[in-house]
């Protein structure tokens, strides 16, 4: 037997036989809610129990966050950090801070006018500011009147006539005027007080007077040229 023929041919290898694919698994089905009244009482108790805290937790933490919000705007406020968020009161306080500050330059214009044109009434400007009837009098005359010194000027002469304690210290005593003719029907002599005069007088009137001269007629001296 030849080489050939002995020679046997090997079959030939079957092709791979390819799986099943496998089917996924579907996900377990979502148990159905369960009703809490088909709870236990116990079990119903305590979820009512837990929501109500959870609630008053939730509360108690915006509460808190209010407050918190609060203090510190009141703060920043309070420091100048922070500007007053309602529209409405801030045009109030800028208005009143205007009007306070157009007030405080009416008073410091009013009481230098006084100051001013005291000396020349012969009135006290200390006396006259510090008398509230007399700076309330003054309130009325605007400062931006173009008669503003005249009407100040005149208001001192009144004040001063009606309450000589408003004159300054060493400032000539000017007589009230007086109705009628002299005591006695004599002539009344320049510059003397009379009898009538005398009895309208204060004693700081009178004290002045009498160191001016101005009472030697009534004390039966000849007046001093």
């Amino acid at each position: 037997m030849t080489d050939e023929a002995a020679t046997v041919t090997a079959p030939a290898p079957a092709p791979p036989v390819e799986a099943a694919p496998v089917p996924a698994a579907e996900p377990p089905a979502a148990p159905p809610p369960e009703d809490v009244a088909s709870l236990p009482e116990w079990t119903q108790k305590m979820i009512r129990e837990l929501r109500t805290e959870a609630a008053t937790n939730r509360t108690k933490a915006t509460t808190a966050e209010a407050t918190k919000t609060e203090t510190m705007d009141a703060i920043a406020k309070a420091l100048g950090l922070k500007g007053d968020d309602d529209p409405a009161a801030a045009a109030k306080t800028a208005a009143e801070e205007r009007d306070a500050a157009r007030k405080q330059a009416q008073d410091a214009t009013t009481t230098l006018a006084v100051y001013r044109m005291a000396a020349k009434q012969g009135a006290n400007p200390e006396s006259l500011t510090d008398s509230r009837s007399f700076m309330r009098q003054l309130e009325a005359i605007d400062p931006a009147d173009a008669e503003f010194a005249a009407k100040v000027e005149t208001a001192i002469k009144t004040a001063v006539e009606a309450n000589p304690s408003l004159k300054a210290p060493g400032a000539p005593v000017v007589a009230p005027a007086r109705s009628g003719g002299p005591v006695g029907g004599g002539a009344a002599i320049p510059g003397q007080v009379t009898e009538d005069e005398l009895k309208t007088m204060n004693p700081a009137q009178i004290e002045q007077a009498q160191k001016d001269g101005r009472l030697a007629a009534i004390l039966g001296r000849q007046p001093e040229d």
